[in-house]
């Protein structure tokens, strides 16, 4: 996110080829996509996935949110400036789209965590899943920084720093396309049921009963 701010908002002299969005467009405007995108999603995904399998939603919502991803590229390339594209429309539909898939697969994950908790145990369950997602979200910070690092992508508002921005769009690809790695791990790690079956069956007491962990104890 630093680095696109810089991108979007940096001024002609500090960027001459940029789309030099306002920041008041960065923040309010951009924030504003997103809570639309969100809630339009929430209002949609609960009746477009009722029937739909916990693979089969993070399936497709991994391909589509990389595919949301990617809709920057030709902006981060200037090819949008180039044809003649209105760049704030442009980024603005990227956004909701974005958010959008994004909330689409947010309800089926807290779904199955509820589906895989053990009666009595909700509040740590809940206490695994935030630190899980916390620690992941550091995670990827750390990895986009190397990679901002990697391709020389260090922009500061500087004046010409033009060169600063040459690899965002290798930064945006990577970054897109790197999550696609789980569709292969899907099948071990996502039950193929559906939001509405139970996950909790021969053992409702135990959220790892016959896991490979508990056999191998």
């Amino acid at each position: 996110d630093g680095a696109l701010f810089y991108f979007y908002t940096d001024t002609v002299e500090e960027y001459p080829e940029g789309p030099h969005f306002t920041a008041y467009f960065y923040t309010t405007a951009l924030g504003a996509g997103t809570f639309l995108g969100v809630m339009a999603g929430f209002l949609s995904g609960a009746e477009l996935f009722k029937a739909w399998s916990y693979r089969g939603i993070l399936k497709l919502t991994i391909v589509l949110r990389a595919m949301t991803q990617l809709l920057l590229v030709p902006v981060l390339l200037r090819w949008t400036a180039m044809v003649g594209i209105p760049e704030t429309l442009w980024v603005m539909v990227a956004v909701m789209l974005d958010s959008l898939v994004f909330a689409w697969r947010w309800i089926p994950k807290q779904v199955m965590g509820a589906h895989l908790t053990p009666r009595g145990a909700e509040a740590t369950m809940l206490g695994l899943s935030a630190g899980t997602f916390n620690m992941a979200m550091i995670l990827s910070s750390y990895c986009g920084g190397f990679l901002l690092n990697r391709y020389g992508v260090m922009p500061a508002g500087r004046i010409g720093e033009t060169s600063a921005f040459a690899g965002l769009w290798k930064v945006q690809v990577l970054s897109a396309l790197a999550p696609c790695a789980m569709l292969f791990l899907l099948p071990a790690l996502i039950p193929a049921k559906s939001q509405t079956e139970p996950l909790l069956v021969e053992h409702n007491d135990s959220a790892t009963h016959g896991s490979t962990f508990e056999e191998l104890r």
